[in-house]
């Protein structure tokens, strides 16, 4: 009965990853107890490296940003990123200081100014940074890594290559001054910086190293039965296996396994899309793992998880003897939504609660309610889900494509990491036009447009972000389109992205001082290229923050994982000022007579009495549980009438 799931001894480092709501943390996590029971004398990490992290909530004990004992050989750790940059800098400040001093004409005070800024996009750097360590000190015998939903996992896993480039430029930045200590005092002598720079480096190749050993690394992709979530970890496994990161196993969850329970229940087992699961990963290990009547929580539900995911026990399902009852859940409940005078519409919420699917629906509505508006969809997940939702082509370019079945309906989905390449491209070629143009040789010129040339390249993951929604600027600068509704990321990247405008305008102008000390070079053309940026930066603040005409749809699942996340967003929108006045609980299981459904129902029923609570101000909408997938314009307009009635 037992499986060969993951039963390779040698494993010292196992990653899940997969679309939002997959089950990539309950994997995780009933794995930790799994591989503490079978290897007693082995201690486990089960790490998150989510900006929204739900490890403590599928343990039920409190873990945040410090290291917690789980069991007497499990421990769990959710990374705290700003937390992670803080020790970073008291650790590294002076070297990363000097280094600076050495590279550019800075002087003390803007080194500085500039080193202090809180840098945009350091949630994966910062990741990699501790996991390096945490491999160094080899505290743990095995690090089970859950983490963020499919297009971040994508950034994180590919960000050592990305930070090798980055100690290259900051190894230029050093060049220059060995060469005139060399010339100087006839030798060099390694320094705190030197130090510095390949420790990082060495740190660095050891995560790559690990990444690609296929004899002590595995990545398990996490997935439901359902064709927008199959597609998008199908997309992720190919571009691991470029990466050189292995792929044995894929765990099929949430499968409905109570056949006769009821006509609803019925419906939602999906054999053809197991068939498709089994066709796309064919020559992996498929894993089923049933879809549960009660959230798997606590460690007592996670090991019984455990049992079922490694073979060691069949699942069964009981219920309570006296099953409540619960009303219909009405429809056309957010009507007056689409009422308001908006231009911007921000849909978000934790991952796998169906933010695509919803704002598609949004779209939708305000197409077949305004036929002589223009809408627009987009969206800022790397993930890029749009095509899957409307089933249909929509590029990774800047081509806006119409919507099948709409005169005014609209998409774009943005290759933000091409656009961050062309703008750095472009600044380059001004670099090389300005030094051919007015500069004479000489090496010291030399090391400095070595050094300018590539000042853009240690920019921060979290930039290309900001070109997407840039390009979306323009085409509100163009007046072609009245509304315009963004399907964001997972709300630990949202929260990112809602804090990028300013954070990035710090980075700019403190760029912008480091261009200004090579005055003497005329980079006026090259500044102002800094300056568009950050103007473009602006207005993405104007439109986004305390606007009447910008409105967020909280979006979320009655579930304990979803509320805590619910109530992380819902604080930072008040903090930012963004307007939000519904909240969308989604995946309501409907009324029944069926035990299963019921059960479900009446777990769900408990979060939403809270959330009421909470939200007394907040417009609650409950959307249903379908009985089959949200995929093409025609389910889509069906999940349109469900919210708006239209």
């Amino acid at each position: 009965m037992r499986n060969q799931f993951l039963q390779n001894p040698e494993l010292n480092f196992i990653i899940f990853g997969g679309k939002g709501g997959s089950g990539k943390t309950t994997s995780a996590c009933a794995a930790a107890l799994y591989f503490a029971k079978a290897y007693k004398n082995k201690k486990i990490l089960v790490v998150s490296t989510d900006p929204a992290p739900s490890i403590g909530d599928s343990f039920d004990i409190e873990v945040g940003n410090k290291i917690t004992k789980i069991q007497d050989n499990v421990w769990a750790y959710e990374m705290d990123a700003k937390k992670l940059m803080e020790d970073f800098r008291k650790k590294y400040q002076g070297a990363i200081n000097t280094l600076i001093d050495r590279g550019t004409y800075l002087d003390k005070e803007d080194i500085e100014e500039f080193s202090d800024k809180p840098l945009p996009g350091m949630d994966e750097i910062m990741a990699i940074i501790k996991i390096a360590e945490l491999l160094k000190e080899k505290e743990y015998d095995l690090i089970i890594l859950d983490t963020a939903p499919t297009g971040h996992t994508k950034v994180l896993l590919s960000l050592p290559q990305a930070m090798k480039k980055w100690l290259w430029v900051a190894d230029l930045m050093m060049a220059k001054h060995r060469f005139m200590m060399r010339r100087i005092k006839g030798k060099y002598i390694k320094d705190e910086c030197d130090e510095f720079l390949e420790k990082t480096a060495q740190d660095v190749d050891r995560v790559i190293k690990l990444l690609k050993n296929q004899e002590t690394t595995e990545f398990v992709a996490v997935t439901a039965p359902e064709p927008v979530s199959i597609l998008e970890i199908e997309a992720l496994v190919k571009d691991l296996k470029k990466m050189g990161i292995k792929v044995k196993s894929a765990i099929a969850n949430r499968v409905m396994m109570t056949e006769g329970k009821c006509a609803f229940c019925a419906t939602r087992i999906k054999d053809e899309y197991l068939k498709m699961i089994e066709e796309k990963f064919k020559g992996y290990q498929i894993v089923k793992m049933p879809l549960f009547p009660t959230e798997v929580r606590g460690k007592d539900s996670l090991n019984e998880y455990a049992q079922i995911l490694f073979g060691e026990k069949e699942f069964e399902v009981s219920y309570p003897k006296i099953l409540p009852k619960f009303p219909e859940i009405p429809q056309g409940k957010m009507a007056d939504f689409l009422k308001k005078d908006l231009s911007f519409v921000i849909c978000g919420g934790k991952g796998g609660v169906g933010k695509t699917s919803i704002a598609a629906a949004t779209a939708i509505g305000f197409a077949k309610k305004y036929k002589n508006k223009k809408i627009l969809i987009t969206t800022t997940d790397p993930a890029h889900a749009l095509s899957n939702i409307f089933d249909q082509d929509i590029p990774l370019t800047t081509k806006v494509v119409s919507i099948n079945g709409f005169d005014n309906l609209f998409a774009v989905e943005i290759d933000s990491q091409k656009k961050l390449q062309e703008w750095k491209e472009d600044y380059r070629k001004s670099i090389e036009d300005l030094f051919r143009k007015f500069i004479g040789p000489g090496l010291d010129v030399a090391f400095d447009k070595q050094v300018l040339e590539e000042l853009m390249e240690i920019s921060p993951p979290g930039l290309e972000e900001l070109m997407a929604l840039g390009e979306i600027m323009n085409l509100m600068k163009e007046n072609k389109y009245d509304i315009y509704v963004l399907d964001s990321a997972a709300s630990g990247h949202l929260l990112r992205f809602l804090e990028l405008p300013e954070l990035v305008r710090d980075w700019l102008k403190s760029i912008f001082k480091i261009l200004r000390k090579y005055q003497g070079f005329k980079l006026e053309e090259i500044a102002q290229k800094i300056v568009n940026l950050s103007k473009d930066v602006r207005k993405i603040q104007e439109t986004l923050f305390n606007s009447p005409k910008t409105e967020f749809i909280m979006i979320t699942i009655p579930e304990e994982m979803g509320l805590r996340i619910t109530e992380d967003l819902a604080e930072s929108l008040k903090k930012l000022k963004v307007n939000y006045n519904y909240i969308i609980a989604n995946f309501v299981n409907p009324a029944s007579k069926c035990g299963f459904c019921l059960t479900k129902r009446g777990n769900q029923e408990k979060y939403l009495d809270i959330i009421k609570k909470q939200y007394p101000d907040k417009k609650l909408i409950l959307i249903p549980l379908l009985d089959h997938d949200i995929r093409g314009v025609s389910s889509l307009e069906e999940l349109t009438k469900i919210m708006y009635g239209i």
